[in-house]
C-alpha cells in the first residue's frame, strides 16, 4: 500500500512539474508581440541560397522570402520536384536557417529545395493566423511561377516542424476563410507529400497556444479560431500521403495527439507513416541534436519517402559526421601504445 501511495504521489509530482513550466509559458498575445528577440538568430536571407525573391509584401514595407537552392546545372534539367521548409517556433519566433542543411542536402540530390520566410508574432505583432496566410501565399507563389523556377507544380513537398509543421497541415486542409485576401484563390496551395517534424496538430492544447489566435486584446473569439485551423478535427479524405518523424517524451506538440492524427489520417483513407523515437523531446531531428544523430536519420528517411513517391532516385546520400567534429563522448578511444618493455 505505502508503495502504491509513493508511486501515485511522485506521478502527481511530475505531472504538476510539467504543468507548471507549461504554464509559465501563459502570456498575453500583447506580451507575445512585445517579446526580445535576438536579432542574430533572424536571418532572412540566407547567404547560400541560389536565390531569395521575395513572394510577398506586408503593408509595402516588410517583404517576405523564398531561399532557394537548386541543384547543379538545374536550368538544363526537365522541371524537378520541390520540396519547401516552414521553420518552427511556436508562431513566435524562427528563422529560414533552421532549415538551410536540408535544403542544400536536398538540392544535391537533384530537386529545388526552399527555405521559407513567414510573420511570427513578436517580429511582426500579429497573430497566428497571420502564419497560415503567410504559407499558403509561398506555395501560391511557387506553383505561380513553376515554369520560372523550372520545378513540377503537381510534385510539391511541404516540410516543417513544430509549428512549420502546423503550417504543413494547414496547406493540406486548405480553409477558405484563413487567407490572405490578396491571393489568388484560384492557385491551389495544398501539397502533393508532407513532411512533418514534432508537428502541432492541437491547437487547442494548451491557453498559451489558443491565445496566439486572438486577432487583438479585445478579441473574444480566439479560442472559437484555435478550434477552426484545429488539424485534428478536420481530417478529410484525399490529403497528400506524409510522414511524420515525432518523440515519445515531447510535452510541447503532444506524443499522443499526434498518434491519434496519424491513426485518424489512415481511417479517413490517406497515407501516413509514423517515425515513433522512444524517450525523445520536442525537435530532437535538428541538424546540433547529438551530433545530427537524428537529423540524418530523418533526412535519410525523408529522402526514401520521396523516393517511394517518385520523386527521387537513386539512394539517399546522407553524409556521415566527420570525426573530427564529433562529441568526444562518441568518439572511438584511441588505441593504447603497448609499453616497450624495459
Amino acid at each position: 500500500m505505502r508503495k502504491l501511495l509513493l508511486s501515485v504521489t511522485v506521478l502527481a509530482v511530475l505531472f504538476t512539474s510539467c504543468k507548471d513550466k507549461l504554464e509559465k509559458k501563459d502570456k498575453t498575445l500583447s506580451e507575445m508581440q512585445n517579446e526580445d528577440e535576438n536579432p542574430n538568430n533572424y536571418v532572412p536571407v540566407l547567404s547560400t541560397a541560389s536565390e531569395s525573391p521575395v513572394y510577398k509584401k506586408i503593408n509595402d514595407t516588410v517583404d517576405m522570402h523564398l531561399n532557394i537552392y537548386y541543384p547543379e546545372k538545374h536550368k538544363k534539367q526537365d522541371p524537378t520536384p520541390v520540396i519547401i521548409y516552414f521553420f518552427g517556433g511556436a508562431f513566435l519566433h524562427g528563422s529560414p536557417a533552421q532549415y538551410e542543411q536540408h535544403c542544400q542536402y536536398f538540392a544535391s540530390r537533384g530537386i529545388v529545395a526552399i527555405s521559407a520566410d513567414y510573420r511570427v508574432i513578436s517580429r511582426n505583432k500579429g497573430n497566428a493566423l497571420n502564419c497560415i496566410y503567410d504559407a499558403k501565399s509561398a506555395i501560391r507563389y511557387v506553383r505561380e511561377h513553376a515554369e520560372d523556377l523550372n520545378i513540377d507544380p503537381n510534385k510539391i513537398v511541404v516540410g516543417g516542424g513544430s509549428a512549420g509543421g502546423f503550417l504543413a497541415l494547414q496547406l493540406a486542409m486548405n480553409d477558405s476563410k484563413w487567407q490572405d485576401p490578396s491571393d489568388n484563390a484560384a492557385t491551389s496551395c495544398v501539397p502533393n507529400a508532407m513532411v512533418l517534424l514534432n508537428p502541432v496538430v492541437n491547437s487547442m492544447e494548451h491557453d498559451f497556444r489558443i491565445v496566439k489566435f486572438k486577432d487583438n486584446e479585445a478579441d473574444s473569439n480566439s479560442l472559437s479560431h484555435a478550434s477552426e485551423v484545429n488539424p485534428l478535427t478536420t481530417i478529410k479524405t484525399g490529403m497528400p500521403p506524409a510522414v511524420v518523424f515525432h518523440g515519445t517524451a515531447d510535452k510541447i506538440s503532444g506524443y499522443e495527439f499526434v498518434a491519434q492524427y496519424c491513426a485518424d489520417y489512415e481511417k479517413a483513407g490517406n497515407t501516413i507513416t509514423l517515425n515513433t523515437y522512444e524517450k525523445m523531446k520536442h525537435g530532437f531531428t535538428a541538424p546540433k541534436f547529438q551530433n545530427g544523430k537524428y537529423y540524418r536519420e530523418s533526412l535519410r528517411k525523408t529522402d526514401e519517402f520521396l523516393i517511394s513517391l517518385g520523386y527521387l532516385t537513386g539512394a539517399p546520400n546522407v553524409p556521415e559526421p566527420d570525426p573530427k567534429d564529433m562529441p568526444k563522448e562518441n568518439q572511438k578511444p584511441k588505441a593504447q601504445k603497448k609499453n616497450k618493455p624495459e
